[in-house]
């Protein structure tokens, strides 16, 4: 197996190189023939991984977290190279959907014995997502984060916690019109999530019964308006991971316009990539990921 791996020396965990050294260990015993290139800013990740696709690597490892994993699918996108993953990310939700070991030197071992599938990807204009899309709170709290993004290495995840509270405490929410499936409608929510899996942000489930290998993506409209709808919201959220009150609505599209009159933030996999209005689609069976061979969950029918 020729493998290509991509190192994000910014990612949460990445300071703990001895960890890296271990996992690579790992491959290479098993006769894996590795090469290791580092992510040196923004898009160097799609680079390199375009690179490996040139080179027909048979697969590419992501030793990062999960936004280096989306900047390393828009080239692996509809290739025949593979994607795997060592987690050093702050949350790492690619690892946690698949039940692949958060620690790399074990997440190495599950690679080699792991098993290949492949899975849709959704598209937000012209660029991939392989997790979820968010307009709306989270995308508006991703937005705000970006100025404490340098504390991430040090603190994890308390300073994006902080920004979520202080943003929840004035947000309004967004007005925007939905097109899909012939239906044209305004909807007023505090937040959009359309999921091609199922975990969002390590823990919660927006998209509970999304299938990764359907040709459709899940859209999850929380409804609402204002800092009440907002604390109304959040505590079933909180405190079960899943949304319950009648004003969510799950629904299934193949494809999704999102428009409205202003311009609303938007993210994809964790990463703000530009606002809306946003075109929404699936690309079928895009993608070749390399899973636990334990794996077993319904979100790969």
């Amino acid at each position: 197996m020729k493998a290509t791996v991509i190192s994000n020396p910014t990612a949460g965990k990445m300071a703990s190189r001895d960890h890296l050294r271990e996992a690579l260990l790992v491959l290479e015993r098993h006769g894996w023939e590795v090469d290791v290139q580092r992510s040196r800013g923004p898009g160097d990740a799609t680079r390199i991984a375009r690179e490996a696709v040139d080179a027909n690597r048979d697969i590419v490892i992501v030793a990062g977290g999960d936004g280096t994993i989306n900047e390393a699918v828009q080239a692996l996108a509809g290739s025949p190279t593979a994607l795997g993953f060592l987690p050093y990310g702050t949350v790492n939700v690619w690892a946690r959907e698949i039940g692949l070991p958060l620690t790399p030197r074990e997440a190495a071992v599950s690679l080699v014995s792991g098993r290949m599938e492949t899975l849709d990807l959704g598209l937000a204009n012209d660029r991939y997502f392989l997790l979820m899309a968010g307009i709306g709170f989270d995308s508006e709290v991703v937005r705000r984060s970006r100025k404490v993004e340098r504390f991430k290495s040090r603190f994890g995840i308390l300073p994006y916690a902080a920004v979520s509270l202080a943003t929840a405490a004035f947000y309004r929410g967004v007005d925007v019109e939905l097109r899909y499936d012939g239906v044209i409608r305004r909807v007023q929510a505090l937040m959009l999530v359309l999921g091609n899996t199922r975990l969002y942000g390590g823990r919660y489930r927006f998209t509970p019964e999304a299938v990764a290998t359907d040709g459709r993506l899940d859209l999850c409209i929380v409804k609402g308006r204002g800092p009440l709808a907002m604390a109304r919201q959040s505590l079933p959220i909180l405190i079960g991971g899943t949304t319950t009150f009648s004003d969510v609505e799950v629904i299934r599209v193949r494809e999704l316009i999102v428009g409205g009159d202003g311009h609303a933030p938007l993210q994809l996999d964790g990463e703000l990539i530009g606002h809306t209005p946003a075109h929404f689609r699936v690309a079928p069976r895009a993608l070749r990921v390399i899973v636990p061979s334990e794996f077993n969950s319904e979100l790969i029918a």
